[in-house]
């Protein structure tokens, strides 16, 4: 099951006219709409990777930098993982040797030397991709960029590395000599403080050893308590690499660098100008999330079942397994716990959801519960009245419970309506 989705923007998620296509917003609200959690990842600075959302009402998490700084979907940083100054000055040592012009990465805006030389290499990258590039429109962008702070023009970018309040996150070496930037990569690789990659065949992107789209893609995931077996990563560029290896569903764009398609499981049929994004991830959505009702059961049921292997009844025998499945696709198992002051006591229902809790989840779907004497499961086995209170303490109006003996027997009932129909919740101590 799809539960987090991380896409690259250029060459990815973005068209040559830095624009999200009609066919990805449109994805991106249907999945934001069926609790999917949708994130941009991308080389840009934040404030670069803003108005192409921004002109689409779309909020959402951005891993920026290449994963230097991840924003949540308001604006806050989660994370900063800036460049220190040692490595910035001995990149732009070895850039500055070989006559590579480079782009200076803070938090606050990008420095360069050259605003039109910036224009030309950009135009160079859209050529190489087998597209016609619309220079007026680049050149109208970047003043915009530049009108808006986002983008500084300076004539030594070397007296900017150090400031406090806008930390160094990216260097980017930008060249037509493939040679020049081989060797370049090489140098730089002998820095084990740094990680060199690059989101385009004119270009090498440095940033900090720590700062990566698949370090940042883990970060989040984790924040959500989401695994990244129902993690879902797309992009075009070998910046997005760690990422793509890291999860179970990984897409390399129909115009992505070739090491992209070698590594991923699976290529869009069209490129970025044609939504790829869309055409695939809409597809694989539609394939992997849907589970039928009968088999989500079965599960369930059988992984309460296993639960029952590790109940603690010494005094009554009586084994009780129960398993429940949270919002986010995850499963929490729980069996009974028996004290010899028998209040103590805790029941296999309460011991999956407590653990659940315990970890910062607290929407459910259902809950499956089976039991019986020595681990015998004849009969169905009802929760307690405890249990049913504590279940009613997070079940929303929909919530199923279900009893069984065995995946092929069981059944499953509306909790509010046949378990406890006349319930006291949080609701009833709402003023």
């Amino acid at each position: 099951m799809i539960q987090l989705i991380a896409s690259d923007m250029d060459g990815t998620l973005l068209n040559t006219e830095h624009k999200i296509p009609k066919e990805n917003v449109e994805l991106i609200k249907y999945t934001q709409e069926n609790n999917i959690k949708f994130v941009v990842a991308t080389g840009r600075a934040y404030y670069e990777a803003l108005p192409p959302l921004e002109n689409q009402n779309i909020k959402c998490d951005i891993i920026s930098f290449n994963g230097g700084v991840i924003y949540d979907k308001n604006g806050n940083i989660i994370s900063i993982v800036p460049i220190q100054l040692k490595d910035l000055y001995y990149t732009i040592a070895i850039f500055k040797s070989l006559d590579i012009n480079y782009q200076l990465y803070t938090k606050n805006t990008v420095f360069t030397n050259s605003i039109e030389t910036d224009i030309q290499a950009y135009a160079d990258l859209i050529r190489s991709m087998g597209e016609i590039p619309d220079i007026e429109h680049l050149r109208k962008d970047t003043l915009q960029r530049l009108k808006r702070g986002h983008i500084t023009e300076v004539e030594n970018i070397e007296l900017y590395l150090n400031q406090k309040n806008n930390p160094s996150i990216k260097v980017i070496g930008i060249s037509s000599n493939k040679k020049k930037l081989d060797k370049a990569k090489k140098l730089l690789e002998d820095n084990e403080n740094i990680s060199v990659t690059s989101s385009g065949i004119n270009n090498l992107e440095v940033m900090d050893k720590n700062a990566t789209k698949g370090k940042a893609l883990q970060k989040i995931a984790d924040n959500y308590k989401i695994s990244l077996n129902n993690t879902l990563a797309i992009g075009d560029n070998l910046n997005d690499i760690s990422m793509l290896e890291i999860v179970k569903y990984s897409v390399a764009m129909k115009n992505s660098a070739p090491e992209l398609k070698n590594i991923a499981k699976y290529v869009t049929e069209k490129t970025n100008v044609d939504a790829g994004v869309s055409h695939i991830v809409i597809k694989l959505i539609n394939n992997k999330n849907i589970i039928s009702e009968d088999n989500e059961n079965k599960n369930l049921i059988k992984e309460a079942i296993k639960a029952t292997n590790f109940a603690y009844v010494p005094y009554s025998k009586f084994k009780v397994g129960a398993a429940i499945l949270a919002n986010n696709g995850k499963i929490y198992t729980g069996c009974n716990i028996e004290n010899a002051s028998f209040t103590p006591t805790n029941c296999a229902e309460r011991t999956a959801i407590f653990k659940a809790v315990s970890e910062g989840v607290t929407n459910f779907k259902k809950i499956a519960i089976v039991g019986g004497p020595d681990g015998n499961l004849d009969n169905y086995c009802p929760p307690c009245g405890v249990c049913r209170q504590v279940i009613a303490e997070f079940a929303e109006n929909d919530f199923k419970l279900i009893l069984g003996t065995s995946e092929n027997d069981y059944k499953v009932y509306n909790f509010y309506k046949e378990i406890l129909p006349v319930s006291f919740t949080n609701k009833n101590l709402e003023k």
